[in-house]
């Protein structure tokens, strides 16, 4: 700041000060403050206000902006990136008579495709809990079971040393994920047969499934879900399911089968381990087009047992 004052009146020694020159100066005094202040206010928004309207922008561009140019610089023109990825799954089952399928996914390209072989729930016990399955589910493919009750007593889950899983969808899950409707009010049978109803629901085929006597118990009581949700075991129903995944290559069914002496071949009991020949089901995937898969189980013959696959897409 300068220490230069020029007065607003100036007067020398001796001057009379008049009520005019007085009221002159007063003015003057409230014409600086004035002027004074519109200046600054003027330099605080040109250098402070004015420049952080553009705080947002780098190098005069927005962040949107930069990612656009970016994208253009090094994404390939065909990236759909902006595209919502579509998922499908397709339950099948595959006998020597029915052993193709045209597979409607209608993603609109090429998806990737993983298969999965569904096993009998009986498969994934240990040697601790085989037999403890009713010999009625053995083969079930998807069984529904109460995980408080059920798990331990028959082995529906898995242990990596000291950790401790449930085997399966929760229940709740898979009705969010089928849309099915239910009120607090509706007995838990008339749920899950809507469950099983839209989990078999064409184009997926019907596989074998089953209730622990728990559940059955449960159903056969009429108990609401509201009722299972004050007991605190609404939660902890699950649908088990054993899927293994099929690599390329990968059999997905093995024909235990023995020569006889005229040359024919013809099935051999699993449990006879002599003279036994092993014919192998292979699955083979064809893209069709963009809406369709074709799907074949090779190599099934009447010595197989039907074959069941869940087939997973993602475009």
């Amino acid at each position: 700041m300068s220490n230069d004052c020029t007065p607003y009146i100036p007067a020398n020694p001796g001057d009379l000060i008049t009520a005019e020159n007085w009221n002159d100066l007063q003015c003057k005094v409230k014409e600086d403050i004035a002027a004074t202040a519109a200046a600054t206010k003027e330099q605080i928004a040109e250098e402070g206000v004015s420049r952080a309207d553009n705080a947002d922008n780098f190098d005069g561009k927005s962040a949107t902006e930069w990612t656009e140019a970016l994208d253009q610089r090094y994404a390939p023109k065909v990236h759909d990136h902006e595209e919502m990825a579509g998922y499908r799954r397709f339950i099948k089952r595959f006998t020597p008579e029915l052993d193709k399928v045209l597979l409607h996914h209608k993603l609109g390209r090429f998806p990737l495709v993983d298969i999965y072989r569904l096993e009998s729930i009986g498969s994934i016990q240990d040697e601790k809990n085989k037999g403890t399955l009713p010999p009625e589910f053995q083969k079930c493919k998807l069984l529904f079971y109460y995980g408080h009750a059920d798990a331990e007593k028959y082995g529906l889950q898995r242990q990596v040393f000291r950790e401790k899983v449930r085997i399966g969808i929760p229940f709740r899950h898979l009705l969010a994920e089928l849309a099915v409707e239910y009120d607090d009010d509706d007995p838990i049978e008339d749920v899950l047969n809507d469950m099983w109803d839209a989990f078999m629901h064409d184009p997926n085929d019907e596989l074998e499934h089953c209730q622990s006597p728990w559940v059955r118990e449960c159903c056969g009581q009429r108990r609401t879900v509201a009722e299972l949700k004050k007991g605190d075991q609404w939660n902890d129903l699950y649908v088990a399911m054993v899927p293994v995944r099929v690599l390329v290559g990968d059999a997905v069914c093995r024909v235990l089968e023995q020569q006889t002496g005229e040359g024919n071949v013809r099935p051999l009991p699993t449990d006879n381990v002599n003279s036994i020949r092993e014919g192998v089901c292979k699955p083979l995937l064809v893209h069709v087009n963009y809406d369709t898969t074709y799907l074949q189980v090779e190599g099934l013959t009447a010595g197989t047992s039907p074959v069941d696959l869940m087939i997973l897409m993602r475009s």
